[in-house]
């Protein structure tokens, strides 16, 4: 029997927030990927294996699911992984290189402006008018928790970074329409890693074999920073509108930078508290 309140919607209601509570937990895992990158180069870790292990090795869950008959690979899993998570794979690390971390992420972030503007497209999901104020107070917000540099002169670096956003843009709005038209969390998040995985391995090739130091950092960096965030954020994206939900998931540095305080010893500026402050402010009003 459905649990149901007095006005037997209880269950309607509840859920923009347990679809907020899952975006959430997935940004703050994501927000951990940056940290333990760097804790791991720090501690003699490969670079290239950490990038190229993750979607690696978060691909062994797509063959456990299919082995035990709890899922499989669709049209929605190839679209998502080929034309969403593949890209921003390969184009967000070269952004990084050309124009450094501050300007990428910046510019990563703009991906709730073109889900905004592509859901109602796409999706049919008219934002509102407070929809419409929120979304430049988060950009805002996560512009001053990540930037901490200059304007950088890189157009090639600048546009990588461009498309990051996009193609993390188009992760989420296909997602959405894939749940919308009935497909699994399952089938949206997991089978999606191995078709990302086949597309950066085109561009970033690791020369020999994982060493020992590497093994443990790829786990996490496979599990806990990508597997498990994208099965938690497709299942938010099946619960509330893709705009909102992409709002939500600019916790993602205002945990990264938390993260990084706590231990990589990074200090906080002004700048970035009051950028948190505001992303926050536009998270909560997102879960409405």
């Amino acid at each position: 029997m459905e649990n149901t309140g007095p006005s037997g919607r209880a269950e309607t209601l509840n859920t923009p927030i347990r679809g907020a509570l899952l975006a959430v937990t997935a940004a703050v895992l994501w927000g951990s990927l940056g940290v333990s990158f760097k804790m791991g180069l720090e501690r003699g870790a490969s670079g290239e294996w950490m990038i190229i292990g993750r979607p690696l090795l978060a691909s062994i869950a797509a063959v456990i699911v299919a082995a035990l008959r709890l899922g499989s690979p669709s049209r929605w899993s190839i679209a998502v992984g080929l034309l969403g998570l593949g890209p921003l794979y390969v184009f967000y690390p070269l952004s990084v290189e050309r124009i450094g971390a501050a300007a990428a992420s910046v510019l990563l972030y703009t991906a709730p402006l073109w889900v905004t503007l592509a859901g109602g497209i796409v999706l049919g999901e008219k934002p509102s008018r407070l929809d419409l104020a929120i979304v430049p107070l988060g950009l805002s917000g996560a512009f001053l928790v990540s930037w901490t540099g200059s304007l950088p002169l890189d157009p090639l670096g600048v546009l990588l970074g461009l498309l990051s956003g996009v193609t993390y843009a188009a992760y989420m709005v296909l997602a959405r329409l894939a749940s919308k038209r009935g497909a699994s969390t399952l089938e949206i998040s997991v089978f999606s890693i191995p078709v990302a995985a086949l597309i950066t391995m085109v561009v970033i090739r690791p020369s020999g074999y994982p060493s020992p130091t590497d093994v443990p950092w790829i786990l996490y960096l496979a599990f806990a920073a990508t597997l498990i965030p994208y099965i938690l954020h497709v299942k938010a994206l099946s619960l509330a509108p893709a705009h909102r939900i992409s709002v939500i998931s600019l916790v993602e540095p205002v945990a990264a930078i938390i993260l990084a305080h706590l231990f990589l010893g990074e200090e906080f500026t002004v700048l970035q508290i009051v950028g948190a402050g505001m992303v926050i402010t536009a998270a909560a009003m997102s879960s409405r």
